[in-house]
């Protein structure tokens, strides 16, 4: 089942489960936020024994890839040199960022506003896509990265299949993509250099 689809099931089942609680109990209400703190918990959790999964491993293979501007930019793709411990670690932070960003937002909301109902969800989501995230496949399970795991990550878009979306580059169109940017890097750098000496 798709990822997205699933997530739709998971928000909609939450929703039934929550009109049939009595959301003004003080037991429930406690009951809501102490399983929405375990969660948030059990994510930074899995988070950060990726991460000692990662520095474990130190995986040191050099690793190239073309970073994609934002749409309607203008911008052209950013040759990224890396390696795989170092991307592995970035990706990882940046899950951890915004699970803490979305932390912050629900205790702002419910403390501020009493906001009950959107706990119950936050309680389920994040740990799924914690581990259904593309480095807790890698590191937590063990699967190698190959196909839907290949290094760099693609996010999730959940209007592609609506929309008909790309198909992502065959191998050795990124291949041939990443030279070509290696190239113009490289004249780039070289004509910098002739300005310098001048």
């Amino acid at each position: 089942m798709n990822s997205q689809i699933m997530n739709m099931a998971l928000v909609m089942g939450s929703m039934q489960i929550t009109n049939r609680l009595d959301l003004e109990d003080t037991k429930t209400k406690q009951l809501i936020l102490g399983a929405y703190v375990t969660a948030q918990a059990l994510v930074l959790g899995i988070s950060y024994l990726i991460k000692r999964r990662i520095l474990a491993k130190k995986d040191t293979t050099v690793l190239k890839y073309l970073d994609q501007p934002k749409p309607l930019s203008g911008e052209q793709p950013k040759l990224i040199t890396t390696t795989v411990m170092a991307y592995d670690l970035e990706q990882n932070a940046q899950a951890q960022k915004q699970a803490l960003i979305g932390l912050a937002l629900m205790v702002f909301l419910h403390f501020q506003f009493g906001v009950i109902r959107p706990l119950v969800v936050q309680s389920i989501l994040p740990v799924k896509n914690a581990l259904q995230s593309k480095w807790a496949q890698v590191h937590l399970f063990g699967k190698p990265a190959e196909g839907e795991l290949k290094r760099p990550w693609k996010a999730d878009n959940p209007f592609a299949a609506l929309a008909g979306g790309q198909e992502p580059q065959s191998e050795a169109a990124e291949k041939a993509a990443i030279k070509k940017a290696e190239k113009a890097e490289a004249k780039a750098t070289g004509k910098s250099e002739s300005k310098k000496d001048l």
